[in-house]
């Protein structure tokens, strides 16, 4: 059974969400963990705890945590619904970016510790919720891959 590791998700969480907030083209600011009632708003949701990937002898290990990213719309047309999309996949495209040598444009930083390694989208966007009044959500899934070195 895979070891998780709670605090890990604590520091990410945080870091992810701060790391969020700097993405040029968001279109209001991420909260954790809530959506608000305002249209567009944007969450970061973690889904599970850091789950181990890797053990090395040393006590270093690779672990990988699981977010969410939501987006809610008015859903009142075709247009706002295919904007709620095109606003994670190029949420996703900016997590995503490599250089020309294969390597991540960016990463978030956590802490002293813990190094990402990599950023992937493991669902593509669709439709998580739609509300009486019209209002939409929207999300896809991440996962965050990163390592942590004992000496």
């Amino acid at each position: 059974m895979a070891r998780i590791f709670p605090t890990d998700s604590v520091l990410i969480a945080k870091a992810m969400r701060d790391y969020l907030n700097t993405w040029p083209k968001k279109p209001t600011t991420f909260m954790l963990e809530d959506l608000g009632k305002n249209v567009p708003s944007l969450m970061i949701q973690q889904l599970a705890a850091a789950q181990l990937v890797k053990a090395y002898v040393n006590g270093s290990y690779i672990a990988a945590w699981s977010f969410a990213i939501y987006v809610r719309v008015s859903g009142d047309d075709t247009a706002s619904r295919l904007d709620a999309i095109a606003c994670l996949n190029d949420l996703a495209e900016w997590l995503t970016e490599l250089d020309d040598d294969g390597n991540f444009v960016r990463m978030p930083v956590i802490d002293d510790t813990r190094k990402p390694t990599k950023i992937e989208m493991t669902s593509t966007p669709s439709i998580a919720a739609r509300y009486d009044d019209g209002i939409e959500d929207y999300q896809a899934v991440f996962s965050l891959e990163y390592k942590v070195r004992r000496t």
